[in-house]
């Protein structure tokens, strides 16, 4: 796994994940890669390649590396993918955002607004009225970007 990071993330792309599933008598490997000001098809194609050539040579080596036929699939998450962790949050700082979470009582509550700060702990949520809401990442069940089209 860590080979294959290191290949995916020349030239300042982030592999944020993998996935290997079975689909019929071969596999497919999807990698969902980015970087800051987002990735573009070229790039992803770019990975595509370069990964495809990388695997090919490794598994001629090392039969235990990727057994069977698969195919590779190298996308982007999208303008609206899950925001999980604070790195994903600290590449949308400044863009507004929609997060579902749950109060100590258990309450569930959705607010949106400006992504006005990050930190270990979790947000910091400026709502159109002014307000300003810190919200722990503990406490959050989905994030996403909010984009408008």
């Amino acid at each position: 796994m860590q080979a294959i990071r290191l290949e995916a993330e020349r030239d300042g792309i982030e592999l944020l994940e993998v996935q290997f599933r079975r689909s019929g008598s071969h596999g497919v490997l999807t990698l969902l890669v980015d970087k800051p000001g987002g990735v573009t098809l070229d790039e992803c194609a770019a990975v595509n390649r370069r990964l495809g050539e990388f695997l090919d040579r490794e598994s001629e080596t090392d039969a235990d590396f990727l057994k069977g036929a698969y195919f590779l699939e190298v996308n982007s998450p999208g303008l609206d993918r899950p925001l999980r962790n604070p790195r994903d949050f600290e590449r949308v700082r400044g863009d507004s955002v929609k997060v579902a979470w749950k109060t100590p009582s258990g309450a569930g509550i959705v607010s949106v607004g400006r992504l006005a700060n990050v930190d270990p702990n979790g947000v910091e949520l400026e709502t159109k009225t002014g307000e300003r809401l810190k919200i722990l990442f503990e406490s959050m069940t989905k994030a996403r970007r909010e984009v408008k089209i």
